[in-house]
């Protein structure tokens, strides 16, 4: 079937599952890009070459071979494709090597989707493409910047040409009030400018806004009210606080696409988010522990259950120690994910734990329990106190540490449910923990349960 004209055909090649997910997605919504096929190293994406890509978008760092010698492997079989390479971190140092090696763009990972969508598109054209940071060192004075705008970016300064507000830009574009706050800081950056006032009449200047308040929001697609929560219907609000452009723009792609789930707002940090968590009231915050700033993810965490804030935690981290996960377990978490989970799977764990779920494996529950026991056994050899439990609820507990749920103890113990719960109630007033799996890791830690 001969390809329709126009359209760039793109062969993505990542190890990472999550942003390799992400950017087939985003490129898949395109209509003038195909995306031809998908490789997780070099070796994959030269038996690959086959398809006819016009675009090789990259990772930069891959096992084995790495972007830079992949590049010049591609190049050197497939003369006219075009490689552009992904890097995790931006890295001027590696520019020049990337270009020599026959690359035609290299843009950094932390650039929001669309950037990456423009980046393709002009390699696809024909043109040279760095980060805008190395691009705008080397253009000169008249160089204003305004064209590396994204189309959102440029929507929102249109209407701050308005003198519309945040609150009033947000409401018209369908999102929250901190992501305008967001594009406006990107605008800033791109535009290289300190003010919204010196970007409006850079704008003016470049003719890219009319200086007339003619209303330029008209366009504009009318915002989507979000249901009530008392509505039969109300979709539950996902707030997703990562500093990772790519990974918000998927779950915002992910929650369109899964029913029953609405991103409310998306935050870079968490100071931000704690305040979106207490004016977008979300019911789901897909949470990254390694946030930049001075409030982390595990302090987003215990603060949000410290001013019994009602909405439930899913962890997405980098992060597999055991400190981590057992931290987490204690700030009162409902699910830990790690990255490289896929997009798949993380839209179907949102969507549980707005339910009312718990999302853990067993084997992070035994690493968990594992940790609590190694410093609960810490703990009593530096007090040597031991806890009084009565038969009881020991009894209670050598249940629990089988699986059994609260039902199942009663059936087995002819005893109430009510009654299993107060004995475990004083279990961890008792053993001075908050639930069942610290009550479990302390009792075993003391010598009083053994868990098999």
């Amino acid at each position: 079937m001969e390809q329709p004209s126009g359209i760039t055909r793109v062969l993505v090649v990542d190890d990472h599952e999550v942003f390799s997910e992400a950017l087939e997605a985003f490129l898949g919504r395109q209509p003038d890009i195909l995306v031809v096929g998908s490789a997780r190293d070099a070796d994959e994406a030269m038996a690959l070459l086959g398809m006819e890509p016009d675009v090789v978008l990259m990772d930069l760092d891959m096992p084995g071979t790495n972007g830079i010698e992949a590049t010049r492997r591609i190049r050197g079989s497939a003369p006219d494709a075009k490689v552009v390479l992904l890097t995790g971190a931006e890295r001027p140092d590696l520019i020049s090597e990337a270009l020599s090696a026959g690359a035609c763009g290299y843009v950094p990972k932390a650039r929001a989707a669309d950037e990456v969508m423009d980046v393709v598109r002009r390699v696809a054209a024909g043109e040279i493409v760095a980060p805008a940071t190395d691009l705008g060192r080397l253009s000169g004075p008249g160089q204003h910047g305004l064209a590396r705008l994204t189309p959102r970016e440029t929507q929102v300064l249109r209407a701050l040409a308005t003198g519309e507000t945040a609150t009033k830009i947000a409401a018209s574009l369908g999102i929250s009030r901190l992501t305008v706050q967001s594009h406006v800081k990107s605008i800033l950056a791109k535009l290289r400018v300190h003010s919204k006032i010196e970007a409006i009449t850079l704008a003016w200047r470049h003719d890219v806004v009319s200086s007339e308040r003619s209303g330029p929001m008209a366009t504009v697609r009318s915002p989507v009210e979000r249901p009530s929560p008392a509505s039969m219907n109300a979709q539950a609000g996902v707030l997703v606080v990562e500093d990772h452009p790519l990974l918000r723009s998927i779950v915002r792609i992910a929650c369109e696409q899964a029913p029953g789930l609405e991103m409310v707002g998306e935050c870079d940090d968490g100071s931000s988010a704690l305040e979106a968590c207490r004016e977008l009231a979300p019911d789901v915050i897909l949470l990254d522990l390694s946030l930049p700033g001075e409030l982390q993810g595990l302090d987003l965490a215990r603060a949000i259950r410290m001013e019994g804030l009602p909405v439930r935690i899913l962890v997405l981290t980098a992060r597999t120690d055991e400190d981590a996960l057992l931290e987490s377990v204690l700030a009162g978490v409902d699910g830990y994910l790690e990255k490289t989970t896929g997009v798949r799977v993380i839209a179907d764990a949102l969507s549980r734990v707005a339910g009312g779920e718990r999302i853990f494996t067993r084997s992070q529950m035994r690493r968990a329990v594992a940790e609590f026991d190694r410093r609960a056994r810490q703990a009593r050899e530096a007090t040597g106190e031991r806890p009084d439990l009565s038969e009881r609820e020991i009894e209670v507990l050598e249940h629990a540490a089988r699986g059994f749920t609260v039902g199942q103890i009663a059936r087995r113990l002819v005893l109430s449910p009510r009654t299993v719960e107060t004995h475990l109630s004083n279990v961890y007033r008792k053993l001075g923990v908050r639930n069942r799996v610290q009550a479990l890791a302390r009792a075993s830690a003391l010598d009083l349960i053994r868990i098999d």
